[in-house]
């Protein structure tokens, strides 16, 4: 269509040009023409006039007449109209006359070249006349009515007169022409020369019209160059982008042109047929002309109509994210229904809603009449329209829409009674059910039962427009009495499914609501039944016992603490038989809130609902009648097929709800009984792992052969604890166990101040809320460990060996909360008194206590292990105290902030007393000292890490016995005990012995044991240099020891080179030779001499002969030094060695050394050296 358009376009300038050649030329001719006519008439006129004043005076009667015919046409149209009268008027009457005059046809020639352009010419037809002359023949005219065939052909001639004007008045001339003929002349004698001039305006004007006539032409298409111009310059589209503006251009607007071919009625008459179908008209609109027709379908008396549509495809299509039938969407083709029409009239439907417009693939859904008819309205503005859409109607019963008596004032609200029906049951429908509903409409249906009838709606089919949950827009509100005053039930919107409401009393009260609006929402609206009974359940036993009755339920109830109230929940009907097929849900709620957190506890003290037996055991026996308990909130997710109990028959349970919910669904089935009694309580719950107190207390054991390790934390952690709040944990170990307790997050309100930033230790400062650490023993005397509250969180913590376990006590009072704690336990094998390291010191003056691996820094326990504990125990003397220095000091934490989660170090100052020890961590700075003084004989060290440690370098810490001499000024001998002890400047005693050995034992600040002591500094120099001197005098022992041995082998190796030795020596000479040579030779050599010499007196020695050899072996060399027998010690006449034998001169001795009775002299003895080594 397009194209052809478009070609059609194209061809447009040649067919104007050759048309206004062709118009140019007839207009030529046409002016031609007009000037010879005009000519011959001036000539015709004159004569005429002549002729007309010649009859004039013949005729006196028509003299008036005449003139009046004879005058030439004035200046208007009602003059000319006047004198065209008048002549016909003469002319008849002149007819009817003797005298001689011309024929018929002459006369009306003349009187159209004297009157061409006014009525005068209608007048002076011939035709006209003889038919007048005929109608008003004297004799006819005469006899009938009386009247003159003069006045006849008279009024006849003016009737025609006015006729022609009237014609003359519609008939499309040429204003120009028609003022210059009117006007050409005034007088007779001028008429000739004014017809030359109107002719010559008339030509100019033609002249004006040609010339204009292609500006008109190019001024119309500017606006289609314009278009093509600007769809030049934008982005190519698809297809063929530069036709568009042409085709936009080309195209007829929508000026709709009725055409009444394609309207189609149809009506419901009796007999008649009442359904039917109907389809898209057949258009052939070559010339692009919009097309509109209207289908209008009637329905009888108690009818409504109802049309389907089975196919649909309009041009156009709804935008994206836009609602069917939104109006912007659809232009060139659509469809425009209206289902609340109340008049068949056509122009009614503008008073009518409107019901949407249609276009695209998207049929409109069924349509059901709000009243006795329907129209549609198909717009087109295709060439040819065919196969668009088709659909059926139908002419359906009206009173099934009539539920009940109607309200004055609305079209759709009604009164239903139980009268109206004989079972008190009926239908309940939207006023257009099934098809889309009306907007803008508000329909009510009241129900109203007898006093002790209940009312029950069930809604079968439910679809409405969902604007959101709070259904802002369309919705349905049901209200729990007779009016929209009572109690709201609900107010529901959408879909909704399985929707059965209830009321509590005798009266419901319903209320459908559609908004005002333009979208077209094609929700159907609702479907649904009504009951009214008396054998609905009764709501007293909710009342009875405190229960909340839900609104819109049969028996369904609420139940409220009252804070940790009882009370007591039963079936229907209880005592008695419940009914039977009824479902009742029972929500018990505990408190939940900022500052309370409950848990319900119920048990049954009577309970009977019949069990059926099953052979397969598999199988539930609560097949009939049941009761469903949930104990984990599951209802609150419509879960109800996640019960935690299924109880029935004669079962008795007693159960605990993990929360503050407990819901439970009770379901009778065809067997009857008397159903169940129990009683609930509603606790405190504290949300906290371990083993609750069974009289609901916050009191929570944790043994170890019930779990090694675990979590603990505050009641409802993360959230904040309650207020006015006491509760115990408990930790009980094995007798070979202990158990270590790990705190990850701590923060207990401080000075009434919940948010307070620095942590706070000790009863001076936490006196609101705070938590208690304490060592249990077995024979219940705890001790205390600490009290702990701001963010200050206590170190890790190790039960002593012989301590039965740990207890923490949390204390809130009535005012502002905190988040609370979480920590962790752990139940380990026990470990020594003194841990991991340690130990214990008594009987001594002073000592040093170090972290494990200082200086280098400690470090975490093992893996495995959750901490490592290192305890230190200090005794005094009877009488005496220990002073604790701390000389240097780092663990991780920080106390102020957030206290030693990771590592701690307990200092306990008096073991014996009640008094919590001190707790330590950070870091010291150098110019801070840290010094204490116990109160007893026995000081406690315990140094704590656990799996949450880092690292750091650990401390340093000095103790020393002292005696106290009290305050005041030092005076040795006055407060000491004897001149063994050494009084430091404090004014305190320490051992005497603990003076300059390089440790300030008195204290910081106080060095008064370390002065003086420069002598005492060169004495031990001096035992050092012996230590040295003893080492060296050692290890020449042993040196010397080696040699001797040496000396040893070689001897033995000499004798076995079989030399020989002398029997006898002079003993006198020997000795003294042999001697002196002996002990030169052993000085120069290094030899030793062992054992005692024996033998020697008066300085004689007697040498017995040696034994000889064997003769297998070689004998040992002899070696003799002066009489003395080396080879078999010393001998002196056969007397026992004696010490004072020994006391010789050496220098009285000339010693000569025989071998093998070979003597050897100094010179000599190289040469045995050397025989020695070989």
């Amino acid at each position: 269509m397009a194209s052809a358009q478009i070609r059609h376009f194209y061809n447009t300038p040649t067919t104007i040009s050759s048309t206004t050649t062709t118009t140019r030329q007839l207009l030529q001719q046409q002016q031609q023409q007009h000037t010879n006519n005009c000519n011959s008439k001036r000539k015709q006129f004159q004569s005429d006039t002549f002729l007309c004043h010649t009859q004039t005076q013949s005729k006196s009667v028509a003299a008036t007449s005449g003139a009046t015919i004879c005058r030439p046409a004035t200046t208007t149209r009602g003059a000319a109209a006047a004198a065209a009268s008048t002549a016909t008027a003469a002319a008849a009457a002149t007819a009817t006359d003797d005298a001689p005059r011309t024929t018929d046809e002459s006369v009306a020639e003349r009187c159209r070249m004297r009157y061409p352009f006014t009525s005068g010419a209608a007048t002076c037809d011939v035709a006209a006349v003889a038919a007048r002359q005929q109608q008003c023949d004297a004799p006819t005219i005469a006899a009938s009515t009386g009247i003159s065939q003069q006045d006849c052909l008279s009024r006849l001639s003016s009737k025609v007169s006015q006729d022609s004007t009237k014609q003359q008045q519609q008939q499309q001339q040429p204003q120009q022409q028609r003022r210059i003929f009117q006007n050409g002349a005034t007088t007779d004698s001028d008429a000739s020369t004014s017809t030359t001039p109107a002719v010559g305006i008339f030509t100019d004007v033609q002249k004006f019209a040609r010339s204009i006539f292609p500006l008109v032409i190019i001024f119309n298409l500017l606006p289609l160059f314009y278009a093509g111009g600007a769809h030049l310059n934008s982005p190519p589209a698809d297809g063929e982008p530069w036709m568009q503006p042409v085709v936009a251009y080309l195209e007829v607007s929508s000026r709709p042109t009725k055409s009444p071919k394609c309207d189609q009625t149809f009506v419901s008459r009796i007999g008649g047929p009442q359904n039917g179908s109907f389809s898209a008209p057949l258009l052939h609109n070559h010339r692009n002309h919009s097309r509109q027709c209207l289908y209008t379908f009637l329905a009888g008396p108690g009818q409504r109509v109802e049309v389907v549509f089975k196919s649909f495809n309009l041009r156009g299509s709804p935008p994206d994210g836009s609602a069917v039938g939104e109006l912007p969407s659809c232009v060139h083709e659509y469809m425009d229904i209206y289902s609340e029409v109340q008049s068949s009239e056509p122009a009614e439907l503008i008073n009518s809603p409107f019901g949407g417009r249609y276009c695209g693939a998207i049929p409109p859904r069924r349509r059901i009449s709000m009243y006795r008819a329907v129209a549609i309205s198909f717009f087109s503005n295709k060439n040819v329209s065919t196969d668009l859409f088709e659909g059926t109607f139908r002419f359906i019963n009206a009173s099934e829409y009539e539920i009940g008596i109607p309200i004055a004032g609305s079209p759709c609200s009604y009164t239903i009674t139980p009268s109206m029906s004989v079972n008190k049951t009926g239908a309940l429908i939207s006023p257009t059910y099934p098809g889309a509903y009306p907007k803008d409409m508000s329909c009510t249906y009241q129900f109203l039962g007898e006093s002790n009838q209940r009312v029950r709606l069930e809604f079968r089919d439910f679809d409405l427009f969902f604007g959101g949950p709070h259904c802002p827009f369309d919705y349905v509100k049901v209200y729990d009495g007779p009016d929209n005053s009572s109690a709201l039930i609900g107010t529901y919107c959408g879909q909704q499914r399985n929707l059965v409401l209830y009321s509590s009393e005798s009266s419901l009260f319903v209320h459908f609501y559609t908004l005002p609006r333009t979208a077209n929402t094609q929700n159907r609206g609702f479907k649904g039944i009504y009951e009214f009974s008396e054998s609905f359940v009764k709501l007293d036993f909710i009342r009875e016992n405190d229960g909340i009755h839900i609104r819109g339920s049969e028996c369904d109830q609420k139940i409220l603490s009252k804070k940790e109230s009882t009370g007591f929940v039963l079936s229907p009907n209880y005592p008695y038989p419940y009914i039977p097929k009824t479902v009742c849900r029972y929500f018990i709620y505990g408190m939940q809130d900022a500052q309370h957190l409950e848990r319900v506890r119920l048990e049954f003290n009577a309970f009977n609902i019949p069990k059926v037996e099953h052979k397969d055991k598999g199988e539930s026996n609560c097949t009939d009648g049941y009761l469903k308990i949930y104990l984990k909130g599951q209802e609150t997710a419509d879960a109800y097929d996640k019960f935690d109990y299924e109880l029935c028959g004669n079962e008795t349970q007693r159960v605990i709800s993990e929360g503050p919910r407990l819901a439970m669904v009770f379901s009778s089935g065809e067997l009857q009984g008397r159903g169940f009694k129990g009683k609930y309580t509603f606790e405190t719950e504290y949300k906290i792992p371990g083993t609750a107190a069974p009289d609901g207390t916050c009191s929570f054991t944790y043994v170890s052969n019930s779990k090694k390790r675990g979590e603990l934390n505050s009641p409802r952690y993360p959230s904040n604890y309650p207020s006015d709040t006491n509760c115990s944990y408990l930790f009980l170990a094995e007798a070979n166990e202990q158990v270590t307790i790990v705190f990850d997050h701590f923060k207990i309100k401080a000075d009434n101040n919940a948010n307070a930033t620095a942590g706070a230790y000790g009863s001076n400062a936490c006196f609101e809320d705070w938590l208690e650490m304490y060592v249990v023993y077995r024979d219940n005397n705890d001790r205390l460990l600490g009290r702990y509250c701001g963010q200050t969180a206590p170190g890790p913590v190790e039960s002593p060996r012989g301590a039965v376990g740990l207890r923490i006590i949390l204390h809130t009072d009535q005012e502002s909360v905190a988040s609370g704690f979480k920590a962790r336990y752990f139940f380990e094998s026990a470990k020594s008194d003194a841990g991991d390291c340690g130990g214990n010191f008594s009987n001594q003056d002073s000592g040093i206590i170090t972290s494990p691996n200082w200086p280098a820094g400690y470090k975490a326990p093992g893996r495995g292990m959750a901490s490592n504990a290192c305890n230190w125990v200090m005794t005094a003397r009877p009488g005496y105290k220990l002073s604790i220095h701390f000389e240097q000091f780092g663990l991780e934490g920080d106390p102020a902030n957030r206290g030693c989660p990771a590592a701690v170090l307990r200092l306990w100052m008096n073991v014996e007393s009640d008094q919590p020890p001190m707790e330590l961590c950070g870091e010291k700075p150098p110019v801070e000292h840290w010094h204490y003084t116990s109160t007893g004989q026995t000081a406690r060290i315990s140094f704590t890490t656990s799996d949450k440690t880092v690292g750091a370098q650990g401390f340093r810490i000095v103790w020393t016995e002292i005696q106290d001499s009290g305050p005041g000024p030092p005076s040795v001998g006055l407060h000491c005990e004897s001149t063994y002890h050494f009084q430091c400047g404090a004014g305190y005693c320490i051992s005497d012995k603990l003076r300059c050995d390089g440790v300030k034992n008195c204290g910081p600040g106080d060095d008064t044991d370390e002065l003086h002591c420069t002598t005492e500094a060169a004495e031990e120099d001096h035992d050092v240099l012996i230590i040295i001197t003893l080492f060296v005098a050692s290890s020449l022992i042993c040196l010397l020891c080696i040699l001797c041995h040496s000396r040893r082998n070689r001897r033995n190796h000499v004798r076995q080179l079989g030399l020989h030795r002398n029997a006898h020596y002079d003993s006198q000479t020997s000795a003294t030779a042999g001697l002196s040579s002996s002990r030169r030779h052993l000085q120069s050599g290094g030899a030793s001499i062992a054992g005692s010499l024996h033998g020697i007196n008066s300085g004689t020695l007697i040498i017995p002969p040696a034994p000889l050899p064997p003769t297998s072996v070689p004998p040992p060399p002899h070696i003799c030094i002066a009489g003395v027998d080396m080879g078999h010690g010393l001998m002196s006449n056969g007397e026992d060695d004696d010490d004072d034998d020994l006391d010789m001169d050496e220098d009285q001795l000339d010693a000569d050394i025989f071998i093998n009775d070979v003597h050897f002299d100094e010179d000599n003895i190289d040469h045995v050296n050397q025989m020695a080594n070989v």
